[in-house]
């Protein structure tokens, strides 16, 4: 594992490099300030692959390998978000998760939109709900592999079933300190960035409507030219942004960890803690994780739920969601069968037991497991979890299981690949 762990450091001695050979001449004092954030910058990014090595769940080449890919990815996107995507004073949305760069149980069924925003600005929102079962909007004090976890607490929210919207699904969404008329969400001082998640459990309409942020307070001024400072304060940032990164997967082991103390056990939900770094202040979730031969099955059961949205997703060790497209390691309210007695019944195993509600682990032997209820008249209990032998499934499962052969669950993953074409077909 150790080899894998030279991959991140090879990222720091390049960027070193870089360093001596294109900064390292005499230079003025702003130039020399950029030439040290630079350098504290590479110096922090060739010591993130200890995260990897100290992880206490990492036993296997493969759990090691996608622990580097998992920050390689994070590096990539959190630099290019913190460089172009973080200017409150001009506002752009960037797709955060998406299908590439994922964090935390990201779920498959979310479409992501993020932007910055500062306290004393005011900023309006535009967008459409017609095409998703629910559109929340929160704002945060901070971002996940950027700000102290501790820092971070949740401001404000709003869910599209409490918004004005006309007849086609279009909202106005106005953000500031000052209540407005119309839909408004607050702002505080130390207001940072705002998550809009949008859920879908048809995956066949990618349709999104007109989506519209802009920093009303600046609007129409032209931006400052980037400065030697300003790309210096930047590198720090980064700076601080790793050593928050490097928190945030040492936070995600230990709760991995924590998990794995109890395989093949599922909690019941739970409603979101408002403190929770970043969490949807409109669901409530059931955690697990499993670990399984080959010839083995976790069945999992759960009561339906008068909820406007519902799901279930595995994720590898690393709280990555799994390769969603080219596997059914998702499922949701319109896509899971709920037998007569009112229950749903979901098999997470390694192989296909042929059965419509399969959670494929795409070869992962262990894992996490996340259930979702959003928005829910009252959140569900009885939630319960059996490990079983493969060859005895049926045993356990009603008369009315949809079987699926071979050929269906081929189709079933077109489907899911074709989507997520669609889906990012104009980039992650």
């Amino acid at each position: 594992m150790r080899i894998l762990g030279y991959v991140v450091a090879a990222l720091g001695a390049i960027a070193l490099a870089l360093y001596f050979a294109f900064f390292n001449n005499p230079q003025t004092q702003e130039q020399e300030a950029v030439n040290a954030a630079w350098a504290r910058f590479a110096k922090d990014v060739a010591e993130l692959g200890e995260v990897v090595e100290d992880a206490p769940f990492n036993r296997d080449e493969r759990t090691a390998a996608a622990g580097y890919r998992h920050i390689a990815r994070f590096l990539a996107t959190f630099l290019a978000e913190h460089m172009d995507f973080r200017d409150p004073d001009y506002p752009q949305f960037s797709r955060f998760p998406n299908s590439v760069a994922r964090i935390g149980w990201d779920n498959p069924d979310g479409l992501y939109l993020v932007f910055p925003v500062r306290g004393d600005h005011v900023y309006r929102l535009r967008g459409n709900a017609s095409n998703f079962d629910l559109v929340t909007v929160n704002v945060y004090s901070g971002m996940l592999g950027h700000t102290p976890v501790s820092d971070i607490r949740t401001i404000s929210s709003v869910a599209s079933e409490d918004l004005d919207l006309d007849e086609n699904g279009d909202f106005v969404l106005t953000l500031g300190a000052t209540p407005m008329e119309g839909n408004w969400l607050r702002l505080e001082p130390d207001a940072y960035i705002v998550v809009v998640r949008r859920l879908v459990s048809h995956w066949e309409n990618t349709d999104e409507g007109l989506w519209e942020v802009l920093n009303l307070t600046t609007l129409g001024m032209g931006s400052p030219r980037p400065t030697t400072a300003s790309i210096a304060r930047q590198l720090d940032d980064a700076v601080t942004q790793t050593r928050a990164l490097r928190e945030l997967l040492t936070l995600a082991h230990r709760l991995t960890f924590q998990l794995a103390q109890s395989p093949n056990e599922v909690s019941e939900p739970a409603e979101t803690d408002p403190n929770l770094a970043m969490a949807d202040a409109f669901q409530a979730g059931s955690r697990g994780y499993f670990r399984l031969r080959e010839d083995e099955a976790l069945l999992v059961e759960a009561p339906s739920a008068d909820c406007r949205y519902t799901n279930i997703q595995l994720a590898n060790p690393w709280m990555e969601s799994l390769d969603y497209a080219n596997h059914q390691s998702s499922l949701n309210h319109r896509t899971a069968h709920v037998n007569a007695d009112g229950r749903v019944r979901y098999v997470v195993s390694r192989r296909d037991p042929g059965v419509q509600n399969w959670l494929d682990t795409a070869g992962w032997a262990e894992g996490s497991l996340l259930a979702r209820w959003t928005y829910c008249a009252e959140y569900p209990t009885g939630i319960s979890a059996r490990l079983v032998k493969l060859h005895e499934l049926d045993r356990y499962l009603p008369d009315d299981t949809p079987r699926v052969d071979a050929e269906e669950r081929a189709r079933t993953v077109a489907s899911r690949q074709a989507a997520v074409s669609r889906r990012y077909a104009g980039g992650s």
